[in-house]
């Protein structure tokens, strides 16, 4: 692993006016009465070194430099070790000033874009760099809206519009909670193949369906160039945790995806907890993860949000009153509701509060069972900040597990 670097760097400073400015601006206020064809062909006679697309496509577009014909390109862009992209922070002048004097509004160069593709090289921002630094003909795509802010932004509307974040929550769960110290595992987004592996465990049902199809346009936009599907799970599910009353959960980036069902784990045999089973139960499957007893409590506090689906988990029911709501409120519950045995129509046994129609798992229940659990539910009954601290620790290490060469910044 070699420590990311960073730098903004300035390409090919602005020596040049656009002869075309005032006009521009004239254009601006009072319109453009030129069609399209008309317009590109006044644009390219006049600037050999531009070539002006009238229309651009859906979520990125196209921009051709000729530094070979003079003039400095005028842009700067954030290069970051590990990058697939280079982000745009300044249009400084010269070429990408007079492109944009001309261009069409959904054509222009802006601060917020990511250049996704230089001269067809793709995937790799320090060779995109280079190409940049060339006197020659520069063939760009340009991606719209392409920053850490713009993703958080596109995250929030859909958790808000879809009230989704449980499941998302879930689904960064799941993808991490393969893991096991000295027993691989690691969230790599392996539940995206269904032909075997995580994406076939029945503890999983759902999320290779109902949640990735949530994430889908925002995959699309999103991944692979400014991000990992992994990075993006454990992203939204933070966003999530915050949105729903949660901490404001740190994210670090650098996961990589699996290529195949087979760069994840095979079986469930002892990754994933299972809602019918107790005390014991919890401590082999999060001891061998690198959790105590306090982080078992704490993480299974994740529970105040969410609910349980029949059709899924063959559990129904949510297991707080507000299961949009991240708060202590699961821990409260455990102390203070009576809850009466049930058998689900999948014929899983679980209890159910009658009056509020809440339930826990037998799981869950086993949080006061035992002496050592019971202690500290009481305590995060009593001081929701204190659980919410130790749900962050805890969160960020299941978040992060097996994972190395991970950065502060996407």
């Amino acid at each position: 692993h070699v420590p990311p670097s960073r730098g903004a760097t300035m390409l090919f400073d602005p020596a040049t006016m656009d002869p075309f400015r005032s006009d521009a601006k004239r254009r601006a206020v009072m319109g453009d009465s030129r069609c399209p064809a008309e317009r590109q062909r006044e644009v390219e006679a006049a600037h050999p070194g531009i070539t002006v697309p009238p229309v651009a496509e859906s979520g990125s577009y196209s921009v051709t430099l000729d530094a070979a014909k003079g003039g400095e390109l005028g842009l700067q862009v954030d290069v970051l070790q590990g990058r697939h992209l280079l982000p745009i922070t300044a249009v400084t002048g010269g070429l990408a000033e007079t492109w944009n004097a001309l261009a069409a509004m959904d054509a222009k160069l802006r601060v917020g874009d990511a250049i996704l593709e230089v001269n067809g090289k793709r995937g790799d921002a320090a060779a995109m760099h280079d190409e940049l630094k060339k006197k020659e003909t520069l063939g760009l795509v340009v991606g719209r809206a392409m920053t850490y802010a713009h993703l958080v932004a596109d995250l929030e509307a859909l958790i808000k519009t879809k009230s989704c974040g449980p499941i998302l929550v879930r689904l960064s769960w799941h993808d991490a909670g393969a893991m096991m110290k000295g027993k691989g595992g690691c969230p790599n987004a392996a539940m995206r193949f269904t032909d075997a592996g995580e994406g076939t465990w029945a503890a999983s049902a759902g999320l290779p369906t109902v949640a990735l199809a949530l994430l889908g346009e925002v995959s699309k936009k999103y991944v692979p160039d400014l991000m990992s599907n992994a990075d993006l799970w454990a992203l939204a599910a933070n966003v999530a945790i915050r949105l729903m009353g949660g901490p404001d959960v740190p994210t670090r980036f650098g996961r990589p995806d699996a290529k195949s069902s087979s760069d994840g784990i095979a079986e469930n045999n002892g990754r994933l907890p299972d809602g019918d089973k107790g005390v014991d139960h919890l401590r082999a499957i999060f001891h061998p993860k690198g959790f105590d007893d306090r982080a078992i409590v704490a993480l299974s506090g994740g529970h105040t949000v969410g609910k349980c689906h029949i059709e899924r988990s063959g559990f129904d029911g949510p297991w707080t009153e507000d299961h949009l709501q991240f708060d202590n409120s699961y821990f409260k519950d455990l102390l203070v509701k009576s809850y009466i045995d049930e058998t689900t129509e999948k014929g899983n046994l679980q209890c159910r509060h009658a009056a509020s129609g809440t339930i826990m798992l037998k799981s869950d229940l086993a949080l006061v069972e035992d002496p050592a659990f019971r202690k500290v539910v009481e305590e995060y009954t009593k001081d929701q900040a204190l659980f919410l601290a130790d749900y962050t620790k805890a969160w960020v290490h299941l978040q992060e597990g097996n994972c190395e060469g991970l950065r502060d910044e996407l």
